[in-house]
């Protein structure tokens, strides 16, 4: 059997959807017995440190690289003809993204879109976002996320008023929309925020500093990477699930909490449409303070009963990894 080579970006402490997803992936892939071998680099690796890496690869070996690091290996994916791409969401669209101005990565990301060996991405709406930067015609296949089993035995507690948030502290996730919006709740309410941040951030400053504008800092926790298990605790203790982010490939913890129980809050999104679809959610216009504000109180106000009638197997990453494998399959013998 083959070695089919994974190439990941580290982000040190920081987890994201996309570098999970690449994880899970390979962990399930190699349970079928897929003979996987993961490459993980540094996030800000150069395009040279980039070569020197893959160039320690076997030649004709099947390959996928994560489609953050694309734009860094233009002319390994025009030279080897055995990369596919695994997009999450294009770089070029991520308004956080600092390491190139927003039309120069676009141009990367649209010359090593278009060279690579096939595409696989999250969901209907990102293949057709992809779509506008292929110059050819290179196969787009879609493997939608697993979720982990934990989920699906999550009861979210009705009679509390804790807000949940789950999201790395980044301007794209929209938490000062969501502070904003917050301030004007007359009621009792406490909002945890889950994920990495950065205390030299400026983003993470604006945020503090809105915190503080408001006087909010008994009633805002940013909690940073927490363990799965306390993360659970935070579900299992919270009434809602809020995020109202600009942009997302999936939106993974918001499907996630959607199936733990929580009533979702979140932005208006075609992605999120398709992924949230027949779910107890409240879609909110994009900047729009006082639709968010209404939502957030009304929900905290209302009683319901979370309808828990999901199939895990329908959303197991075990399913997502045998989809995974049939495409691997069809794009080149394993």
């Amino acid at each position: 059997m083959r070695t089919v080579y994974f190439i990941i970006p580290n982000f040190d402490r920081s987890i994201t959807g996309g570098t999970f997803y690449d994880s899970q992936v390979c962990k399930y892939l190699k349970k079928i017995h897929i003979n996987i071998k993961t490459i993980v680099v540094n996030h800000d690796i150069t395009s040279i440190q980039l070569f020197v890496k893959m160039s320690k690869i076997p030649s004709r070996s099947i390959i996928y690289m994560d489609g953050y690091l694309a734009n860094k290996a233009i002319h390994i994916i025009k030279k080897n003809k055995n990369i596919s791409l695994l997009i999450h969401h294009p770089c070029s669209l991520e308004k956080s993204n600092n390491n190139l101005t927003e039309p120069k990565l676009y141009f990367h990301e649209k010359i090593s879109f278009s060279h690579a060996k096939s595409i696989i991405t999250v969901s209907n709406y990102m293949r057709t976002v992809i779509k506008r930067y292929l110059n050819n015609k290179v196969k787009i296949n879609i493997v939608n996320p697993g979720v982990d089993s934990a989920f699906f035995d999550c009861m979210s507690n009705n009679n509390s008023n804790n807000i949940l948030s789950i999201g790395n502290v980044i301007r794209r996730k929209g938490y000062l929309w969501l502070i904003e919006s917050l301030k004007n709740i007359d009621i009792n309410w406490h909002l945890n925020i889950i994920g990495h941040y950065n205390k030299d951030d400026q983003y993470y400053n604006e945020l503090i500093s809105l915190i503080q504008k408001y006087q909010l800092q008994d009633k805002i926790s940013l909690l940073g990477n927490i363990s799965n298990e306390n993360m659970f605790k935070y579900i299992n203790n919270s009434k809602l699930f809020v995020l109202p982010t600009y942009y997302e490939g999936f939106g993974m913890s918001l499907l996630e909490s959607s199936i733990a129980g929580l009533k979702v809050i979140t932005t208006d999104l075609p992605v999120l449409r398709e992924v949230l679809r027949n779910r107890e959610v409240d879609f909110i216009e994009v900047n729009n303070i006082n639709s968010l504000t209404i939502a957030i109180k009304n929900n905290l106000e209302k009683s319901f009963i979370a309808n828990k009638k999901d199939n895990k197997r329908q959303y197991s990453w075990e399913r997502a990894a045998a989809n995974f494998s049939k495409v691997m399959y069809v794009n080149g013998k394993v």
